[in-house]
């Protein structure tokens, strides 16, 4: 146990990349900052839980918030120990090192599994704590239920986590005769998005199939709809039951049963995935990519300009490798998707009336200056999960400075880095704008038309705006890939800079009868905006850039 849980510190001090710290103003600063990073966080989520308890005490449907938030965890978590899982049990660099050392199996899988407990556990402090903080504040709860809380907080994120792992080492065991590290990352993820993916349709399709008698019902019993969604997943009723009942003996039981089953799956997953860990591992660390490029003598090379042959680069860099091409290019095209299945799904069961009035509803509010904030407020959250140009110098790691020795003027290499970035965030725009098109044909083809320049011109600020944070701070020290995206503090930055924005743009909106002077607004402000932005960066390049060395 000792040897689990030292071997646990020494992965997880290895995954966060802390070699940073040789000064220990810097260590203050980074903790200060993430001091920051997280009140502002749950504040946010503070904020969205006092609404929303507050408007549901009235009808006795307090917990329903509570068991909602739980299943929101539960279903983000998955999605997180998916990308984790592959980096943290299959493709760190620390394999190599621990394939030699004489350490039983299990011990690396528990050290390893614990790793993604810890994460999950940041995951719950920012979400979760400041739910229960809000829920005991707001019914005058004493400090059991905190106690309570924290308890089954810890034990939550462990049974997800586990099962997770061994779906994604059993489709890595079954993905093995691939000799190609690369595609087996790109065909394991595809599986289990597809997976959760069509687990979630199933679902929308199972609660959309209750009726309205059955849902008033419900709804007439005090929580009701908490036993609605616990039954669907072994540790939300435990869970919420721990919560709810947590000044009686029933509290205690709950958190037995969590407790048993925590422990009971994560002992039998461990050993479940130790019995094929180190074989599938050791296939993966010698598997090579054995397609060659050969060079055809007889064919014809044509010249490509410079933003073509750049932009290629980028791109190709983006692909070739797994770890990039999934935390910086998949969450902008699938999000969209996937978050849109449900609202699709429940708006195609809606009855004809019912249709008929919503879509007046929104052609009311669309074709005004509300109508478009809102839009461009959609697709700015969109553009949130878009990495490109925030790691676009920090995924160059040592090679950065190769954009120092190349005769091609770093502003340009700047606008060439974004590119890619930029025209990727032209799908989930296109997405939006078509969608809206489809569930409502007769809308005012203007606003559309509003909606695509000024989300453009967001679109290239932001990217801009990105890639100057990432030269001011770059990560350019990392272990793993994983570390550029996951473990980087500028993200910080793009969430606060796209909130500001979308809150200026509102404060203009609502002052504002007339749709084409807004629209007017807010184009001539961004392309001011980043005909500034290029002109700093044109004439403050030394300075700029001083950081890539």
């Amino acid at each position: 146990m000792k040897e689990t849980i030292l071997l646990t510190k020494i992965l997880f001090k290895s995954s966060t990349n802390n070699k940073v710290n040789r000064k220990n103003k810097l260590g203050l600063g980074k903790i200060i900052l993430f001091i920051l990073l997280y009140a502002y966080l749950a504040g946010i989520v503070g904020y969205i839980s006092y609404q929303a308890i507050n408007s549901l005490i009235p009808i006795k449907q307090q917990a329903v918030f509570l068991n909602l938030c739980f299943i929101g965890i539960l279903g983000i978590g998955i999605i997180q120990t998916i990308f984790n899982s592959l980096n943290i049990l299959f493709f760190s660099k620390d394999i190599e090192r621990l394939l030699p050392l004489p350490i039983n199996p299990i011990k690396i899988v528990m050290a390893k599994l614990n790793c993604l407990i810890i994460s999950q556990y940041i995951l719950m402090t920012i979400i979760i704590v400041p739910v229960l903080v809000v829920y005991g504040y707001l019914l005058k709860l004493n400090i059991t239920f905190y106690i309570i809380g924290i308890i089954v907080s810890l034990l939550f994120p462990i049974v997800p986590v586990i099962l997770t792992s061994i779906l994604i080492t059993i489709i890595m065991k079954c993905t093995n005769i691939i000799k190609n590290k690369d595609m087996v990352q790109y065909i394991s993820v595809a599986i289990t998005l597809i997976l959760v993916i069509v687990i979630q349709f199933i679902n929308t399709l199972r609660n959309n199939n209750i009726t309205n008698e059955e849902l008033v019902q419900m709804l007439v019993k005090t929580n009701g709809l908490v036993e609605l969604y616990s039954k669907y997943f072994i540790t939300i009723e435990p869970t919420i039951n721990s919560i709810l009942n947590y000044n009686n003996l029933s509290s205690i039981l709950n958190i037995g049963i969590l407790f048993i089953e925590s422990m009971v799956i994560y002992v039998v997953g461990s050993i479940i995935i130790s019995k094929i860990y180190i074989k599938t591992v050791t296939t993966l660390s010698s598997g090579t990519n054995k397609k060659i490029s050969k060079i055809d003598e007889n064919r014809d090379y044509k010249q490509k300009t410079v933003l073509k042959s750049y932009v290629k680069k980028e791109f190709i860099n983006l692909t070739r490798n797994p770890i990039f091409f999934m935390q910086c290019v998949l969450p902008s095209i699938l999000f969209p998707i996937i978050f849109s299945i449900p609202i699709w799904i429940s708006f195609k069961d809606l009855e004809p009336e019912k249709i008929l009035e919503f879509k007046n509803l929104v052609i009311q509010n669309t074709e005004t200056p509300l109508g478009l904030i809102v839009c461009l407020a959609i697709i700015s959250s969109i553009f949130m999960f878009n990495f490109i140009a925030l790691t676009s110098i920090s995924r160059d790691r040592n090679n950065a400075n190769f954009m120092k020795y190349i005769p091609i003027n770093l502003e340009k290499q700047c606008l060439y880095k974004i590119m890619p970035g930029i025209l990727l965030n032209i799908i989930p725009v296109v997405y939006l704008i078509v969608l809206i098109k489809i569930i409502i044909p007769i809308v005012n083809i203007k606003i559309l038309i509003y909606t695509f320049i000024t989300s453009m011109l967001i679109n290239i600020f932001n990217n801009y705006s990105m890639i100057i944070i990432d030269l001011k701070n770059p990560k350019l020290e990392w272990i793993t890939e994983y570390a550029v995206v996951k473990q980087n503090i500028n993200m910080f930055f793009q969430i606060v800079i796209i909130l500001i924005e979308t809150g200026i743009i509102f404060l203009i909106g609502i002052n504002i009868s007339s749709l084409d002077i807004l629209m007017v607004i807010i184009s001539i402000s961004y392309i001011i905006s980043i005909y500034l932005i290029k002109r700093y960066i044109n004439k403050n390049q030394n300075k700029i850039f001083n950081k890539i060395v």
